[in-house]
């Protein structure tokens, strides 16, 4: 793995448990007015110490700036002189008024707590406070209807105390109630070891903890003034505190239900009021994620202010903490983060320009501002000032001080991620691996290798051309030529496709034509190289084969619209195949055991015509369960001695695969029910290589979708229907049992189960009588199976314990992990 792709992991990692977007273009015009820019610190009276993050804003407006970690910050005032107003909780409000430009010191006095405002209940105070927050918050909140304001956002990487690289932006943010949040991005810079593209600073993404629900890197969390949030959280009254002559109120949270993500912390709460005036939280231990994520500690800070108005709206914006990643035998050092956003010069319930709001995406670019040579960092808007170890960070980081080098991993594969890019660089032609299909792209001709091998062509191995002709690719050709070292013949093939509309690809036009082996069941889940593997070890083969010579002609559209919710391709397409019976075997196995594989049985032979509508759209089926699936597939295929066929039938296929969210769906990962349904029937005089079938096992291997209590040879009908569903409860039940780590470490456990028949076709019984064991098992009855299944045990391995209900007997298993 190259160094730019160990770098995307860690960058896209970290921005992804904060949910940054990365930003698209849109434009916008800048104007920037000439003000009086306006420096300063702001301490304590008594000791001289800095006040960090204090709240300093212009009086009557509603622009405002906070302190740096030193105590420090800028502001810009229209016209001098001008009247600021301090406030920090704990202590006595301060009003300067500065009649020339000039360094401001700030000295704020520690406030005295009056005890004469305390409310006295039966239960904690805390609970009745907290009340007169959610519905004081309900009425100023109904007339707050949308709002603009500016924004300005600084992120640090960190190693240890290190800082590693700086991100700054300078935004506005647009906030309207129904039509959410979008952001302009204005102007930015970084430390000159991150590029521009690798600058996600922004606030959009930022919670407003004054929300009723909270999206916190993909959970869904209840927010401390949501309207039902006494059935969610404790709070607990720790302390008084005071800001000019008003308490103050320290408030504990903490969750009240163990398994929802939820938050714990702490916030002030000004009496009178009854408004948000701080928090400081942090998701609750449920808030975890699957590895390669180990650990997640991040603190979530806010302020608020209703800058003499109705409206308690955000000041600001601080995250810190550390997020820790790796895997067995890959180690990377724990990632610290830190963020420190400042929100001002609001125009609240004004009018906001309609295109803004048309943007599909919540982060966009003003390309006009972000590509000036006149940046506005150059011209020095006011920002939260660099602190001093920042400062020294900006001179001192340069191109050669990457991530990669910074968060070098440790473990035995560590090697395989601190590869040179270079290595990246380097082409190939051809994929060595003995099962799979590769290409490499040379201009427009693409090489492609094939191998694969079961009991009738022994090793296959083949090796083709494809080339696109035409500008914007509109004609693609391929040639491939294989040979089979079991039966020796060769497979040649070539197919070819016009892409009739090239502007947006929709529509196309497909021939194909050739020679192959083909496996005799429709339907069957496992792709060749993964059959190819219980042949190898000595056991059965799963397939039955026969020769194809085919030539098709079709069209394919891709469909505007969705099929449950799934983007779908119709292909309509006419076929000519004649079919002939194999009489080859090898038993050939790595072991070298004495397993004498079963002969490869005849077909029907004969001449095959048809015409197939097929509609198929989704994606997941094909990755065996390790994540979701969401698939279709309906399939009608009628043959006719009219078309020149030596059959006479419709066949009619379903294949569906569906996920639904069922419990804690608050969570990054809910709890979800998998289900596949898969059917096929027919009318006529059907041969026996068009029968269907139900997937089984491939002896312990056992995924999602196969019925894990039948090996190696699958059931077999002309006829067919099963379900087949599980239900993932995540770590849930090991949570509640008191294991806590259960969803750092990713462990599931599911609850599966099956139930399928095969009908076999009274046509076929003088074939199948005069070639006996040319068709496969069918279930005679109806298979039933249940079990239940341990996920993610060292992130891959998944073991399953299966009952079979119609013939009663255990079947352990195993499988790949459920990672989604």
């Amino acid at each position: 793995m190259s160094s730019y792709i160990k770098k995307a992991v860690l960058i896209g990692i970290i921005t992804q448990l904060i949910a940054l977007l990365i930003p698209a273009q849109w434009a916008i015009a800048s104007t920037v007015l000439d003000k009086v820019k306006l420096e300063g610190t702001i301490v304590d009276a008594q000791t001289g110490e800095a006040l960090p993050a204090a709240h300093l804003i212009i009086k009557d407006t509603y622009t405002g700036t906070i302190t740096n970690a030193d105590g420090a910050f800028e502001i810009t005032a229209p016209t001098l002189p001008v009247t600021l107003v301090a406030r920090f909780i704990g202590y006595e409000s301060v009003e300067v008024t500065v009649r020339e430009q000039k360094i401001v010191i700030i000295q704020m006095q520690p406030a005295v707590v009056n005890m004469d405002a305390v409310i006295i209940t039966e239960e904690d105070p805390a609970v009745y406070i907290m009340e007169k927050v959610i519905e004081s918050k309900e009425q100023w909140r109904s007339n707050l209807n949308r709002y603009k304001a500016d924004a300005y956002t600084r992120q640090q990487i960190k190693r240890d105390t290190a800082i590693v690289s700086i991100n700054e932006s300078l935004s506005e943010l647009y906030w309207d109630r129904e039509k959410g949040v979008r952001e302009i991005l204005k102007s930015k810079r970084q430390t000159a070891n991150m590029d521009e593209a690798s600058n996600f600073a922004g606030v959009s993404y930022t919670p407003n903890f004054y929300d009723d629900n909270l999206d916190i890197t993909g959970f869904n969390m209840v927010g401390i003034t949501h309207p039902e949030a006494l059935d969610y959280y404790h709070f607990t009254l720790l302390d008084y505190n005071s800001i000019d002559d008003a308490i103050v109120y320290e408030i504990e949270v903490s969750p009240k239900r163990e398994l929802q993500p939820l938050f714990t912390g702490i916030i002030q709460v000004l009496d009178e009021a009854f408004a948000l005036l701080s928090v400081r939280l942090k998701p609750n231990e449920v808030v975890v994620f699957p590895p390669p994520i180990q650990e997640f500690n991040i603190f979530y800070e806010q302020q608020y202010s209703n800058f003499g108005g109705e409206f308690w709206l955000p000041v600001d914006f601080r995250l810190d903490g550390e997020i820790e990643i790796g895997l067995p035998g890959l180690q990377f050092p724990p990632i610290g983060f830190k963020q420190i956003s400042k929100l001002s010069d609001y125009v609240v319930n004004q009018w906001v320009p309609d295109q803004v709001f048309l943007l599909e995406n919540t982060f966009t670019v003003d390309s006009t501002s972000i590509q000036s040579s006149d940046s506005l960092f150059i011209r020095s808007l006011d920002v939260v000032p660099l602190s001093n170890i920042e400062v020294s960070a900006y001179a001192n980081l340069d191109s050669t001080t990457s991530l990669e080098k910074s968060f070098q991993p440790t473990g035995f594969l560590a090697k395989f991620v601190t590869m040179e890019e270079e290595d990246d660089l380097q082409e190939t032609t051809k994929d060595s691996s003995f099962f799979g299909q590769a290409s490499s792209r040379v201009t427009q001709n693409i090489v492609v290798v094939e191998a694969r091998y079961n009991r009738v062509d022994a090793l296959y191995t083949g090796i083709g051309l494809e080339r696109r002709f035409i500008e914007k690719d509109r004609l693609e050709l391929k040639a491939v030529v294989g040979y089979s070292f079991g039966y020796k013949e060769w497979s040649p093939r070539i197919e070819g496709e016009w892409v009739l509309d090239p502007e947006n690809r929709r529509n196309r036009i497909w021939a194909q034509s050739g020679n192959i082996t083909t496996p005799r069941l429709n339907n069957t889940y496992y792709f060749s190289p993964v059959q190819a593997v219980p042949i190898l070890l000595g056991f059965d083969d799963y397939n039955d084969y026969y020769r194809n010579e085919y030539s098709k002609i079709g069209f394919t559209h891709r469909m505007k619209g969705t099929i449950l919710g799934r983007r779908s391709n119709a292909r309509l397409y006419y076929s000519i195949e004649n079919h002939s019976s194999i009489d080859y075997k090898t038993s050939y196995d790595l072991r070298a055991s004495d397993n004498n594989a079963r002969m490869n049985p005849p077909i029907n032979d004969g001449r095959l015509s048809s015409i197939t509508i097929e509609i198929q759209g989704g994606s997941g089926k094909e990755a065996l369960g390790v994540v979701e699936a969401n698939n279709l597939y309906l399939g009608i295929e009628t043959s006719h001695e009219v078309l020149g066929s030596d059959w006479d039938f419709a066949r009619f296929e379903l294949e569906l695969y569906q996920r639904f969210k069922t419990f804690y769906k608050r969570r990054l990962i809910p709890n979800v029910l998998d289900v596949k349904i898969n059917a096929g029937s027919f009318v006529g005089g059907i041969p026996i290589q068009r029968n269907g079938a139900l997937d089984v096992a491939l002896g312990v291997f056992g995924p999602f979708g196969v019925f894990k209590t039948k090996t190696f040879i699958p059931y077999e009908g002309a006829s067919y229907a099963s379900l087949y569903a599980e239900h993932n409860f995540r770590s849930i039940p090991l949570e509640a049992l008191g294991w806590k780590g259960a969803g750092k470490k990713g462990l599931s456990i599911i609850a599966f189960g099956g139930v399928g028949k095969t009908w076999e076709n009274s046509g076929q019984l003088n074939f199948i009588q005069e070639f006996p064991g040319t068709m496969l098992p069918s279930t005679k009855g109806v298979h039933t199976e249940i079990g239940v299944s341990l996920s993610n045990i060292f992130s891959l391995i998944r073991l399953d314990l299966a009952y079979r209900l119609d013939a009663p007997g255990l079947y352990p298993g195993i499988s790949l992990s459920r990672i989604f």
